[in-house]
Parts: C-alpha cells; structure tokens; sequence
C-alpha cells in the first residue's frame, strides 16, 4: 500500500449489556473507499439490529433495551454526524460512497443482526408504563416503580416513544384536577368507577379475547335525545388517555367502513390506540366487530396491505353525539359505554370551573398527582374489570324512545302487577299510526314487553274466544 492512505475512525461505546467498554474501527483505505464489511460492524457495534414489525423489517438502534426506530436516512445522518466530529476530512467521500451503501441500496441495513429481544407487553395480571426517571408496575394490589438499569434483566425491549418525558414517584392520594373533573362528569361512586376502570381498560395493553371491548364515549343528554350534546369532556378524556400511549384519531362523520378501506392507515408499530371521533347516526357498529375481536387488515394508500396480529392491534375507542341504535347481544359483548353527565357542556367548559387549561397550564406537582390518579385508575380495572353502569334516567329516556311517553305514563297510572288487562282495550288508547287493531295490539303487546323487561316483569298473557288478556307479574 505504497501510496494508500489508511484511516481508521474510533468511537469509544458502551456494550448493549452494559457490562464494559470496547473499540470499534471504521477503516477507510485510500481516503476514498468506505469498506462496506466495516461500516456494518460500525453499526452493529453502535446498536443498530433489524426488527420484524408486522412482517416488515425496520432498522433499529437498541441502547439499554431501548429501540428507535431509524429509516435510512437517519442511519446516513448518525454516521455522518460521527464522521464530522471524528474525521472531518472524510465527510465528500462518505456522503458519496455512504449514500450508496445505506440509502440507495438495501444490502448493508438488511443484513444486520436481527434483535434478539422480544417487546416488553403488558399481561393479563400486570400494567406497564415507562416514565422518564423509572418504570411503573401496576397490578390489581400494587403499584411500584422500577429503575431502568434493572430492564436489561428481562431480555425485553420497548420503544423510545413509549417514554413519557416527565417524573414519576407514588405518592399518597392526592386529588388531581383531572380525577375532580370525572367525579363532576358523573352522578355516583359507581359511575366514577364505571369511567376510571374504562380508561385503566384502555391503558391496559393486554388484550384479552375473552374481553374484546370498544370503548364508546358520549353523554347522557345525547344518548337519550339523539341529539348533539356535545362539550361534556368526551375529548379530555382521550387526551388524558394521550398522555400516556400513542393514540391515533380518525374523523368519524359521515365514516362508512365499508366503503373507505384506509381508515386504518395512520396505524403504525407503536399505535396503542384508535379512536374513531364523532361517528354520525348513521354509523353502523357492527363493521368494526372483526377489528374489536380478531386480526387487523390495515390498507395503506401505494403500500402493501398490513396485517397486524389480535394481541399486537391497538385498541379501539369512538366518541359520538349520538345514540348508536344496535343493540345485539353481540353488540352489547363488544362495547363499554362511558357516559359523562353534561355537567360540562357548551357554556361550561372545564377551564372554566377549573381556571387553567388541562395539560397545557400544570406543573410537575399536577401532573404528579394526575399519573398517580391514572396508574389507581389501571389499578382499579386489573382488580375489578371494567365495571358497568347504567344511568337511570338514560334507561327511562330510553325506554320512553322504544316506546312512546303516552303508553308509559298510561302503563304508570292505570295499570298494576297481578291483574288481568284487555289488550285491545290498551291499544285502543295508544297513539300507533294504523288502522288495524291488529296491527296496534300486535305493537302495544310488543311494548308490554319492552316495559316488562325494563321493570323486571314477568308478563303472561291468555286468550280465550279471540280475546286477549295480559298481567304483569313480580318475579320470584
């Protein structure tokens, strides 16, 4: 090598087990070659491994069992980044010889070791959530937190973005504004809890198929009119979800999941959470029941579709104004229903009540106080479940709406348990748009069960001659 000119570039790194230090060269020869052999060893030594996300390998930099993902560009950039604070005097012929090897071709990035770990996942028993300062364990009877020189114990790994950029400690329970905010949105100790074991549900990453739930935020007022209501702190409620996992909304209005086969295409590896806003009447539940409770077909615009896998698809949440009319009992299997109170609405807004804007105007003891509210809130959902309500006056509105105001109040001052009715004489007093009374006997009876069903009633009927009667009874 009488007129080569060897170079050899040094950096001084830290072993992925953080267990000791080694040398890594990068040879150039001749100042203008950059050895492609080297240069691989160079990211290997650096962290970089690929990834198979959903069947498409990515290139990933794992520091501590942390991984971020990296698209070629970047590669080029950390290594061109090192040869501008190492050797300067290379920096024309890496840009040219190092575009070739990371960016126009795929050879060198797609031979990488892959990553020998698998994703750190949350289980049936226990919550995860990573904070900037620690890691948080929560199960149905603790939560405590954990140091990140411990995670490498595990031979797990987790994403950078997953990292929430602000401390966490427990602390005893103190009120948070956010945990106020709920306890006025709700009518009752089991409404709260209804609402808190909902978001934990979501916060929860482990999907159980034996609880596959979309969770559907509305409120009170427009579950029972029909109408929009809006303003009741619906949105809050996913941004406070937003603060810890990685949600993706999608605009609902006049959606048609039939028709538009990208909805999901905003899904990506580290999306926890989709969140269809706003959904119209006209929004036909049981299109997303495959979504909810089995494997997730994302189509993307020019891209290969992807399939994501039941226990690895995010969960799926909707906010509407409006009542969603299916109700199936495979409906009922596959959602959770989170109704806030109106106490919020259009003219009183939570800045308001509150002074300040949530997440925006807190300091670190607010948000203290508000994680710690939310880890009692998973806390809560691992120990109970998510735990159902049903608003009295949401129940009666309904079923007013299946039936009619005239037939209740009617029902309510007329009739009583353990006697026997005419029926034709009841639907001769009903407001039914027939002339046939057997058309209105058909529908009021179809009535009497409704109301029965409501009030925990038998209801026994006997004909004789033609002649129809009926009886509410109280259930043994």
């Amino acid at each position: 090598m009488n007129d080569a000119i060897a170079h050899c570039l040094k950096n001084v790194l830290f072993d992925l087990d953080g267990e000791y230090n080694t040398f890594i060269d990068l040879e150039i020869r001749d100042g203008k070659k950059v050895d492609p052999s080297l240069l691989k060893k160079f990211l290997q030594a650096n962290g970089f491994r690929n990834l198979k996300i959903y069947n498409v390998s990515k290139v990933i930099k794992l520091t501590q069992n942390i991984v971020e993902v990296f698209t070629p560009q970047e590669v080029f950039n950390y290594c061109l980044k090192f040869i501008e604070s190492h050797y300067s005097d290379f920096e024309a012929v890496f840009i040219e010889q190092g575009e070739k090897y990371l960016i126009s071709k795929k050879a060198l990035l797609g031979s990488l070791k892959p990553i020998e770990f698998k994703k750190f996942k949350d289980d049936i028993l226990t919550s995860r959530h990573f904070f900037n300062n620690c890691f948080v364990e929560v199960t149905s009877n603790e939560i405590k937190t954990n140091f990140y020189k411990d995670l490498h114990k595990h031979k797990k790994y987790i994403f950078k973005d997953a990292i929430i950029d602000r401390p966490f400690e427990v602390r005893p329970k103190e009120l948070s504004d956010f945990e106020k905010f709920l306890k006025l949105s709700t009518n009752s100790d089991l409404h709260f809890e209804s609402v808190c074991t909902s978001i934990g549900y979501l916060l929860h990453s482990f999907k159980n198929p034996a609880n596959a739930k979309a969770i559907i935020l509305s409120d009170v007022l427009s579950q029972a009119t029909n109408e929009p209501n809006g303003r009741s702190g619906k949105g809050l409620i996913i941004k406070a979800i937003a603060e810890f996992i990685n949600v993706i909304e999608y605009n609902g209005k006049n959606l048609d999941l039939k028709r538009d086969k990208f909805v999901y295409q905003s899904i990506d590896y580290n999306t926890d959470l989709f969140v269809i806003q706003d959904v119209s009447k006209s929004f036909d539940f049981e299109d997303l029941f495959s979504q909810i409770t089995d494997k997730m077909d994302v189509q993307r615009k020019h891209i290969n579709k992807m399939i994501i896998d039941f226990a690895s698809s995010p969960k799926i949440a909707l906010t509407t104004n409006y009542t969603i009319p299916q109700n199936t009992d495979s409906y009922a299997d596959r959602k959770q229903l989170i109704l806030l109170n109106n106490y919020f609405n259009a003219n009183h807004k939570p800045e308001n009540e509150f002074k300040e804007l949530f997440f925006v105007q807190w300091d670190e003891k607010q948000f203290l106080a508000f994680d710690n509210f939310v880890m009692r809130c998973i806390q809560s959902f691992l120990k109970n479940g998510l735990i159902n309500y049903d608003d009295p006056e949401l129940q009666k509105q309904n079923l007013i709406n299946n039936t009619s105001k005239v037939f209740i109040d009617l029902i309510e001052s007329q009739y009583f348990t353990n006697e026997y009715y005419l029926l034709k004489e009841l639907a001769a007093q009903l407001e039914i748009n027939s002339n046939e009374n057997s058309v209105k006997s058909k529908i009021a009876m179809q009535w009497l069960n409704t109301y029965a069903k409501y009030n925990n009633f038998n209801i026994e009927t006997r004909t004789s001659a033609g002649v129809v009667k009926f009886c509410f009874l109280n259930k043994s």
